[in-house]
């Protein structure tokens, strides 16, 4: 995270989705009970609502390095061209949607379950450090090794950039390690730095208009994924992502659950599961809200 200021960041959901992941998706360390992690799904980015998804990162670098040819008199190659433009075949980046908005009734409409879901609270300053001593806040941390399931997960949680498509910015350090990749004497694997180059920076941008949601990602990629069944029975490539359940600090009922046992029911069915819930808070909703006029 660029940020650790013990924010949290919020996972909207269903209801079913939620069920599955504490039911079915608990990965636990071997001779232990007590689950550890739980297992989110994230979708590959050309499966997301936007249908912009990654695109304003190549418009934005294509147009600074044609100008940035054009004012050093370069004549760009078949190769340099490639390096800059998306891929004709899709890009192997999955994420996890978060948000910072707390109990947000666009949210719980868009991703809530029209208000039936539920919203998962993350405390992410509580993962494990990827540096030897010292965690990014400079307090001292547990320190997980890149063979650990969370290792990437650390690494890899950006808050989302807004753009205008009328006047795309993209940040200066990666225009500049395009332009290392690009026109740098070291040639040597140049396409791998610039995908990797590409995964880190091209799902962080977003149209404007989505400003509102306040949305930070997990991010992660791989070449081969899982499938589920969508909606519309389309095939959905997803990748599994182990989060520790003490990053878990938060749930929120979405504003029409109608049962007045509801947060005494979660409760119940974390217990049931090994989930100590004493350091999860779990509240209702309290938008005043009804769905069902």
């Amino acid at each position: 995270m660029t940020k650790e200021d013990n924010i949290i960041l919020y996972h909207y959901t269903t209801m079913n989705t939620f069920y599955n992941m504490i039911e079915h998706s608990l990965w636990y360390e071997e001779g232990d009970i007590h689950p550890k992690y739980i297992t989110m799904w994230a979708t590959h980015y050309a499966f997301q609502n936007d249908p912009t998804e990654c695109q304003f990162f190549f418009e934005g670098l294509q147009n600074r390095i044609l100008n940035y040819a054009k004012t050093k008199k370069i004549e760009l190659t078949d190769e340099a061209i490639q390096l800059i433009k998306q891929p004709v075949y899709e890009l192997n980046i999955y994420t996890i949607s978060l948000s910072i908005q707390e109990d947000d009734l666009t949210m719980w409409r868009g991703y809530g379950q029209n208000g039936d879901g539920i919203s998962l609270g993350f405390d992410f300053s509580k993962l494990p450090s990827t540096l030897t001593v010292f965690g990014p806040n400079c307090k001292e941390r547990e320190y997980r090794s890149e063979s650990d399931p969370t290792y990437l997960l650390t690494r890899n949680i950006c808050e989302c950039k807004y753009i205008d498509p009328n006047n795309i910015k993209i940040a200066e350090e990666a225009y500049k390690r395009a332009i290392d990749n690009i026109f740098g004497k070291d040639k040597e694997w140049s396409d791998v730095k610039q995908t990797m180059l590409i995964n880190e920076y091209a799902p962080i941008y977003k149209h404007y208009k989505y400003q509102a949601e306040g949305e930070w990602r997990i991010i992660a990629t791989k070449i081969i994924p899982k499938y589920r069944i969508g909606n519309n029975r389309t095939l959905i490539p997803y990748i599994e992502v182990n989060v520790p359940i003490n990053c878990l600090s938060k749930i929120i009922i979405g504003p029409c659950q109608n049962s007045n046992n509801i947060v005494m029911t979660i409760k119940k069915f974390l217990l049931t599961k090994g989930i100590d819930t004493k350091n999860i808070e779990i509240v209702t909703s309290e938008i005043p809200y009804r769905n069902r006029i």
